[in-house]
Order: C-alpha cells, then structure tokens, then sequence
C-alpha cells in the first residue's frame, strides 16, 4: 500500500491521475480503479462491492487491480476501513491521498504501521520550477547563467504550487490565501482534530508567515494569546501536521539531544510567507530546499540549519552581497565544536571559499547553492 501526502494543492490528485495514465498502457481498464472522497463521502465497503459487481465482474481478491483513493482522511474511520480492505484483498495495489490526518498516522506509526509505504509531496523546488518553465538549468560555467537564474528565482519566490506558474502576484495571493490556508485552518483542521477555536490557529500561522524563523516560546505566547498553553501546544501541531508550518529544533550538544524547547518556526514555503523581508524570504528558501530540520544555537554562536544523515552540513544564510570575519564566526565554531570539516555560507552574488585552521567555508550565491550543491547534502 502507498500513501501520497502533502500540503493542499500541490498535485497530489494530479500525480494519481498520471500513475492511472501509465497503468492504462499496460494493465486492463477494468483493474484501475479511482474513486475521490472529496467528491463523494460514501461507505468504502458499498463503493468497492459496486466496482466488483458493476466494472470489475470479479471479485478484488482474485484479481491484481489497482485502487486508487483520494482524500482517503475525508472517509470516517478510514483507517479501519482501509486496513479490512488491505488484509482481504492482498493482491490489490492500493494507493491512498490526504493531508493532515494521514501525517499524524505516519508520525505515530499508527495502524497501518507495516502495510504501508509514505510518500510526502512538496511544493515545488526551484529546479522543478525551472523544468515546468523549459528553463536551461546549467551543470557547469554557473557564472554565466547567475543573472537569468536570479531574475528566475525572484519570480519562483511566489510560485511554489503547479497552478501559480502563470498567475500575477494579486492572483497567487488570493489562491494561497483562500484556496490553501483559509480552506485548512477552517475547514480541514476542524474536520480532522475536532478544532472549535480556529482563531488561535489563524493567529498562530500568520504569526508565523510574517515572522519565519521565529523562536517560539509557548509560554510567552499563551499570555499573549490569553490561551492554555496546551491549547498553543496543540494549535502549532495542527498547522505543522497540515503541512502549512515545519519546525526546526534546535541541537544541544549532539544530534542524540534535540532540545524541544526553543524552536523555530517557518512557512513550509517561501509562497505562504507575508513578510517584506529579503533576509527572512531568503532563509525560508532555504529551509525549504533543503527540508532542513534543526539549527544550532549556544553562547551567543548560531547557525541558520544544521543538516544531518550520512555526514553533517552546517549552512549560514546571509542576504548580503559583501561578507566578512563576523558572518562566518557562527560556522566556524559549530566545525570546531562538532568535529566537521567544512560548511556553507548561502548568499546573494558572494561566490568563493575561505579555509581557515583546515575548515572550509564555500560561500556561495543562492542560486548556485539551491541548483549546483543542494543535491549533494545529507
């Protein structure tokens, strides 16, 4: 079983219909089965006794069809359900879409815990906004390209779901604003975790989008907001579960000691934030790109994100076209203190390397960094 989740509106439904298009070359029509929770809520047990009865003139369990669910989390006790539904038809490929509840299930590992596969779609990154635009993405001689990418890379700022591409900027922000998160912070966040202060909610996200890479503290904003602190607690996981937010924890004295205290906070993408700020917009491209999950933070030393897996990256943002001893001192002492050999400053236009006490620095311009070196991070 292989379940498709991710933020509202960034294909989910479109890359199930293109998997349906490649099945239909080589798998009999009657097997391909699609059915959309959004559009129908009925009982799944009813829907899959019509198909067999009706298209399939078989039953699911003798044959090697393909069933496809959208917005499966629309379905009450869907997990059950589909669960009943694995079990008695083990030769069935089954495909499942949605949002906030079916992240809470793969978080938690939760009832289908050993039958099912995850799959988080995105919105999109840079390079993939280059390729839906026949943009030449360069491998080699980047310098000669940097101009075009950057004028590209201002237009992608707001640009990160498939049916902005040709908007204007008055269109994308209605489309973000009621078609994405109005419709998840009133009507998918109520619907999926029996939310009746939506407000608090609201206030939380837009806090968030014109404020990326805020530090949360939830005692102070429980005062400020006049709500329980559990009541904030729950309202940030709601909005980071419906993709709108990612959190970023920050590291205390190794990756086995991520503090839950003091996180930041992001827009998912840079296309949800409402700030004016470069430096900010610039940080949260970042964040995204590379899906970074912590930074670091101690005794008056920072460093933007912290990237971790094989090997460890640490990665400075700063929106400056000139750079000095003071914006490296951050890098340089997480290197010192973790071990690491080297790390990246991400800037607008800087491009070159400082090693210093056998550390290297690559300072790099944004555009570079998101298409020539995000690939080869952890």
């Amino acid at each position: 079983m292989d379940i498709i989740v991710g933020l509202r509106r960034v294909g989910k439904t479109v890359l199930m219909h293109h998997l349906i298009s490649h099945l239909l070359k080589y798998v009999d029509p009657k097997e391909i089965f699609y059915f959309s929770f959004d559009l129908e809520r009925r009982d799944l047990a009813k829907v899959i006794r019509e198909y067999e009865e009706k298209i399939l003139k078989d039953r699911i369990r003798d044959r090697n069809a393909y069933l496809f669910f959208d917005e499966i989390h629309k379905l009450s006790d869907w997990e059950s359900k589909v669960k009943v539904l694995y079990d008695l038809n083990l030769k069935a490929k089954i495909i499942l879409s949605g949002s906030a509840s079916l992240n809470l299930m793969r978080q938690s590992g939760e009832s289908l815990a050993g039958r099912a596969r995850f799959h988080h779609m995105s919105p999109l990154t840079f390079r993939e906004f280059l390729e839906f635009n026949n943009e030449k993405i360069p491998e080699r001689d980047f310098e000669i390209h940097e101009r075009r990418l950057a004028i590209l890379l201002n237009r992608f700022i707001l640009r990160g779901f498939p049916e902005t591409l040709n908007m204007s900027e008055k269109e994308i922000k209605g489309y973000v604003r009621e078609l994405i998160i109005e419709r998840i912070i009133y009507r998918d966040i109520p619907e999926n975790f029996r939310v009746e202060d939506t407000e608090v909610v609201k206030t939380l996200a837009e806090y968030i989008f014109r404020n990326p890479g805020v530090i949360l503290n939830v005692d102070s904003l429980s005062r400020d907001l006049g709500r329980h602190k559990r009541t904030v607690r729950n309202a940030l996981n709601y909005l980071e579960l419906s993709f709108l937010i990612k959190r970023v924890g920050n590291l205390r004295g190794g990756f086995l000691a991520e503090s839950r205290k003091n996180k930041k906070a992001y827009p998912l993408h840079t296309s949800l934030s409402l700030t004016k700020d470069d430096d900010r917009v610039l940080e949260t491209l970042i964040r995204s790109e590379t899906n970074a999950r912590y930074y670091w933070r101690k005794g008056g030393f920072e460093v933007d994100f912290v990237l971790k897996n094989d090997k460890t990256t640490p990665i400075e943002v700063k929106n400056k076209d000139r750079i000095d001893r003071r914006d490296i001192k951050g890098l340089m002492k997480f290197l010192t203190a973790f071990g690491v050999e080297g790390g990246y400053l991400v800037t607008k236009e800087v491009d070159e390397e400082i090693v210093e006490n056998d550390k290297k620095i690559v300072v790099t311009p944004v555009t570079k960094f998101i298409l020539l070196f995000s690939s080869q991070l952890p």
